[in-house]
């Protein structure tokens, strides 16, 4: 009895060493997860250098602590031709930068919307493509990017104020105009958001490319992408970065958006993209409620579908356009 009692003290000292090991095991992966989120939509203000060779272990660890690096994405070129610098105010007072370039005997005009950590040069191939057709281009920076305001980006949430902004300066510029407005991948999303927000935007049609289906499809996509086991690490992020940023992620759905699109729309997936995968990309396509078609890209990933086969694009583009 006298050796029980004895034991008792070190039974309750071990387990209170193990509570308090298991307590510091989960503040750091909290920490992480904090850090991952928050380092996932709000970009370095300066750009970080590029080094060369294998990280070092430090940098590892730092990386895994404190997050990846992640540069604000800067402008490229501008267009090779005669553009007007274009500044657009969006509904929560933020400043957006954009190109607009007009062609002689316009069919109408393209706003064209980047993906997550791009910027509006990255779709110059794309606008060169429209304008071949005879439609007048705006190439949109979206928040936190090129010469756009902030150092944050919303993954689309937010953006669609920014799709609103474009939408309210060409409607101005030419009231009988018709109006189109193209996006990539998290640009497709801003499209889809602000149309559902903003049932008053009328444009002539969609061309959509990559859209995810949720913020939490997208997050499960990176971590897949990266080789990372995506639960529950996918919920954790979300979940972080809802209370980061002030809205709740798990709402920001592509495909309830999308119920709200009665314009003709035309989707388009690559089949062998890493991050979106099919069963999205037909989420998304039932759930547009006008005029729709679908096109597939066999060779394509999460890229530029009129870089990876411009014979396709064009030809589907133009008859999207041409109806």
């Amino acid at each position: 009895m006298n050796i029980f009692r004895a034991a008792r003290p070190l039974w309750r000292r071990l387990v209170g060493h193990l509570a308090w090991a298991l307590a510091a095991m989960l503040a750091l992966f909290a920490f992480i997860i904090f850090n991952q989120s928050y380092r996932f939509t709000h970009f370095d203000a300066e750009a970080v250098p590029a080094t060369s060779g294998k990280p070092s272990g430090f940098t590892l660890a730092k990386y895994a602590l404190l997050g990846l690096p992640n540069s604000r994405p800067v402008d490229g070129p501008a267009p090779d031709t005669t553009y007007q610098n274009v500044r657009l105010t969006a509904a929560d007072s933020t400043h957006l930068a954009a190109w607009y370039v007009p062609v002689a005997q316009s069919r109408g005009t393209v706003a064209l919307f980047h993906g997550y950590h791009s910027q509006r040069a990255g779709l110059n191939l794309e606008a060169v493509g429209f304008r071949r057709l005879g439609f007048s281009t705006l190439q949109v920076d979206f928040r936190g990017s090129g010469a756009s305001d902030g150092n944050f980006s919303s993954v689309g949430y937010e953006e669609g104020q920014d799709v609103k902004a474009a939408y309210d300066w060409l409607a101005r510029q030419q009231p009988a105009g018709e109006i189109y407005l193209y996006g990539m991948s998290m640009g497709a999303v801003s499209v889809l958001r602000g149309l559902s927000q903003h049932p008053q935007m009328q444009p002539a049609g969609l061309i959509l490319e990559c859209p995810f289906a949720t913020i939490l499809d997208a997050s499960k996509g990176r971590l897949r992408s990266l080789k990372i086991p995506e639960e529950p690490l996918s919920h954790l992020i979300v979940f972080t970065g809802s209370l980061q940023n002030g809205f709740w992620g798990f709402s920001h759905d592509a495909v309830a958006y999308a119920r709200a699109v009665r314009v003709p729309t035309l989707l388009q997936w690559g089949e062998r993209d890493p991050r979106v995968t099919h069963a999205e990309t037909d989420a998304i396509f039932a759930a547009l409620q006008g005029p729709k078609q679908l096109v597939t890209y066999p060779t394509a990933q999460h890229e530029s579908y009129a870089r990876r086969d411009p014979a396709r694009w064009q030809q589907a583009v133009a008859a999207f356009l041409s109806k």
